[in-house]
């Protein structure tokens, strides 16, 4: 029987292990890392669960991230989260998930879920649209037990001609810069301070994004889950990127560059070392490195280059409030961008 908990009647041992042993298991559904993306104002995160009868353990689990919209909880996918999933160790029916969900609450902005494509049963007032993300597959799928670790040689002659060059030129071009380096590091400051010089105003990122992805940083840091790495000229940051591993995939969780680091092709050098330092850490696995795709065709692009391939999930929402409240959304929603308005003149 489905059942929400809320975050402090939620069995974290348990949930974290029907995580782990989950067929799509992912290291955005532990407790701890929901905890993080959702530690802001306005913001918090509930479970809808399958209990098992004769244990403490939990058969399946579903995440729902919730924000404070108009006086109302609404679900609301979190920063630093791609996608969430109904976790559980085989696959299962989303219908009578989504539909608890719908029942509960009346308005969800958005829930990124992994589905490999829409849900044909689910009522028709939530809408669904087909999204990818793009994975490289570090292991041989056809294998049996322990999954092979593909060579980095087969996996480089798959990349596109325009990328092999690029990283030639890029060779090149560093062995021409004094003091190149490619280091590891345990400083994120210079990394969100590229990010905040060359990136951020494009995008329009709060302050308060930092401090989330600082928790987000710490927690992954504190279970040697993450690997940050720069390339340096003359010991300054120009480029830089975060890799997480954990539950099967190697995710490129964020990156940076200024414009000396683009013009040495820095972020390829950086995602090229990045697979091939996951291939000898194999252990026997399934590994897929995950590029965390946007709706951009131009990065897009820049993935597919590598051999990467799509893969589909799902993103909802629905609107089932009434005319009134709807009114009074729309009302507020105004008062909130005129607010933010006068604030910047």
């Amino acid at each position: 029987m489905l059942r929400f908990l809320t975050r402090q009647q939620i069995n974290d041992a348990a949930w974290n292990r029907c995580i782990d042993g989950a067929h799509n298991a992912l290291v955005y559904g532990h407790t701890w890392y929901l905890d993080a993306v959702t530690h802001a104002p306005g913001w918090r995160w509930v479970g809808l669960v399958v209990e098992h009868e004769l244990s403490d353990n939990y058969a399946a689990v579903l995440p729902v991230p919730l924000r404070k919209r108009w006086g109302r909880w609404v679900i609301y996918q979190p920063l630093f989260c791609q996608f969430l999933a109904i976790f559980s160790p085989q696959a299962l029916d989303p219908t009578p998930f989504l539909a608890a969900l719908g029942k509960r609450y009346r308005y969800a902005s958005s829930l990124n879920l992994l589905l490999t494509e829409p849900v044909p049963t689910l009522p028709g007032w939530i809408n669904q649209r087909a999204l990818v993300t793009h994975v490289l597959p570090l292991t041989d799928a056809l294998s049996l037990p322990p999954h092979q670790p593909r060579a980095y040689t087969h996996l480089h002659a798959r990349y596109t001609p325009d990328r092999q060059m690029n990283l030639r030129r890029a060779a090149k071009r560093t062995g021409e810069v004094a003091d190149w380096q490619v280091i590891d590091s345990e400083n994120i400051e210079p990394l969100l301070d590229l990010f905040r010089k060359n990136h951020a105003e494009s995008i329009g990122v709060g302050e308060w994004a930092y401090e989330l992805f600082r928790g987000v940083f710490a927690e992954l840091q504190q279970r040697g889950l993450i690997t940050l790495r720069y390339t340096c000229v003359a010991g300054k940051p120009v480029a830089g990127a975060i890799f997480v591993q954990a539950n099967g995939r190697v995710i490129y969780l964020f990156n940076a560059a200024n414009h000396e680091g683009r013009r040495l092709n820095a972020r390829t050098i950086l995602l090229d070392e990045a697979v091939a330092r996951a291939i000898k850490k194999a252990t026997g696995q399934p590994l897929l490195f995950d590029f965390e795709s946007p709706e951009k065709p131009g990065v897009v692009s820049f993935y597919e280059s590598f051999g990467a391939l799509p893969q589909a999930y799902i993103v909802l929402n629905w609107n089932r409030l009434t005319w009134l409240e709807r009114r009074i959304q729309q009302l507020l929603s105004w008062l909130g961008s005129a607010v933010s308005g006068l604030k910047q003149t």
